[in-house]
């Protein structure tokens, strides 16, 4: 979502359309989602220009900062949620979103997957064969690069989702993180957009106790 939010930005847009979270799932690159895209022999790169030749820009300054998300995407968010409980997953991937974006068939991305022959059915039974699903509910981890605590459940994700101010910190660290040319978004950005958000009574705490920008970077360098 925050990779959404970042192609929303990189089109001068401000809103955040169900495009946006498609693009922000091929900007992933290797998740469940694109990779049960290409073994659907999807071309990633065909859907993305698909979509920027439909795709108008914006006329905002493309700034950082939480977008307003749109009808349709908060309605994408909202199935992408009953996908995970239908599939007994207790977290929300982009799995989820992308089987969301095809439920809405008159919104541009699943025209454009459509197009490439993306029927929902074989998606899904390509992403819980790739999952290796069960009916008791326990989510197989073996995809996941950080461990057990890769999940959120299901009513805690919907939380953060609803949350602008979540979802401006989240922006914040993601452009921290590129600013300092990091492949990803590691823990150090997510206090670099605390201390950034000076509105934040987290950020005029963190001060408070000398844990300023120029102190964060100074101990980084050291490292």
């Amino acid at each position: 979502m925050a990779l959404a939010n970042q192609e929303a930005a990189r089109l001068n847009h401000n809103y955040l359309a169900p495009e946006h979270i498609l693009l922000g799932l091929i900007a992933e690159g290797a998740c469940v989602a694109t990779e049960a895209l290409r073994l659907l022999d999807v071309d990633l790169n065909k859907v993305r220009d698909k979509l920027a030749s439909q795709m108008k820009r914006g006329d905002s300054n493309g700034s950082v900062g939480r977008r307003p998300q749109t009808n349709e995407t908060k309605e994408i968010i909202s199935l992408a949620i009953v996908e995970a409980r239908n599939s007994k997953h207790r977290y929300i991937g982009t799995e989820h979103l992308v089987l969301a974006l095809l439920q809405l068939p008159d919104a541009l991305p699943s025209r454009v997957l459509h197009e490439q022959g993306v029927e929902p059915n074989r998606l899904r039974d390509k992403v819980l064969a790739m999952l290796r699903s069960n009916v008791e509910g326990d989510h197989d981890l073996a995809h996941s690069r950080h461990g057990d605590f890769e999940w959120v459940h299901q009513q805690e994700l919907a939380k953060a989702f609803r949350s602008p101010k979540f979802w401006h910190t989240m922006i914040l660290a993601v452009d921290s993180a590129n600013r300092l040319g990091a492949g990803e978004v590691e823990p150090q950005h997510l206090l670099f957009a605390l201390l950034r958000d000076e509105s934040s009574g987290v950020a005029r705490l963190l001060k408070d106790k000398g844990i300023t920008m120029d102190w964060l970077n100074e101990q980084l360098s050291h490292r």
